[in-house]
């Protein structure tokens, strides 16, 4: 929804005064542009979740009225975004790494002790150096940091059917000192490893491949183009997820872009006789 600058600059005039708290009108050019920017994103805040408003009729809502049930849109989510935080500390588990902790439970509580509604909502503070399998890089504010707690929720209840050890194990092939030196998605590994163990119709949850286990690897997709194995690694990963985690679809299409990468991994992998590589295999 676009406002001409005359709907918005009372507003911008409204806030400076409580920003400055009523002792000045008049503020920086960078303040300015910083309190018109949390002005902006209340208002698409209101586009986002406008829905759940009971006026949005099919006429324009005007600029004040959108940026107030916008502001109570992004504190009602800055509470929401807490709830599913503390939904994902009861059961957490970092295996031991380094950069997880850092991130989740040592980095995150600084994002509800400091975030502020009012004048810098597009402002999520953290650096979020742990990465999500789906980043959240087109977000900001307390949007990005509730898209990227609700993608870490899902990778934790992924990796909850798979016992820590096993877990570890898997990281310190792929790294002996992962615990202070991994940087990347610990789920991207484990899901790659139990594609291995299905085609080569091993224990999951042992995620564990011997250099003689990779010939059913390698006969699983032997012939295979991209697309082929990109559909069978799909296919038995869809089946995975329906039978072990019962689900409804929402982790599945979390994943799913994976199949391409790991079918493309693999492939390579056969071509160039590097599977022990891709693997990890003890």
């Amino acid at each position: 929804m676009e406002y001409e600058m005359e709907e918005l600059l009372p507003l911008v005039e409204k806030l400076t005064f409580k920003y400055t708290s009523g002792d000045s009108s008049s503020v920086t050019y960078e303040t300015a542009r910083m309190l018109m920017e949390a002005i902006l994103y209340c208002i698409r805040e209101y586009d986002r979740e406008g829905s759940e408003f009971g006026i949005r009729t099919n006429e324009k809502t005007d600029a004040a009225t959108a940026y107030k049930l916008g502001f109570e849109a992004v504190t009602a989510k800055v509470y929401k975004t807490k709830e599913l935080y503390h939904t994902i500390l009861e059961e957490f588990e970092d295996y031991g790494c380094r950069n997880l902790r850092n991130t989740v439970i040592e980095g995150m509580p600084a994002f509800f002790l400091w975030y502020d509604p009012k004048f810098k909502p597009q402002d999520h503070l953290l650096t979020l150096d742990y990465p999500a399998l789906r980043p959240v890089n087109d977000l900001c504010g307390v949007d990005a940091i509730y898209q990227y707690l609700h993608n870490i929720k899902i990778e934790s209840d992924f990796l909850k059917a798979f016992g820590s050890v096993q877990v570890e194990e898997l990281l310190e092939r792929v790294m002996p000192d992962y615990r202070n030196l991994y940087y990347d998605n610990i789920s991207y590994e484990v899901l790659l490893t139990v594609v291995g163990c299905i085609a080569a119709n091993k224990p999951v949850g042992r995620l564990r491949l011997t250099k003689k286990d990779l010939s059913a690897v390698e006969e699983y997709f032997k012939g295979d183009s991209e697309e082929t194995a990109e559909m069978k690694i799909n296919s038995l990963l869809s089946d995975m997820f329906r039978r072990v985690y019962f689900d409804n679809g929402e982790m599945e299409r979390y994943f799913c872009y994976l199949g391409r990468e790991y079918a493309v991994r693999i492939l390579n992998g056969l071509r160039h006789n590097s599977l022990p590589q891709i693997f990890y295999i003890i």
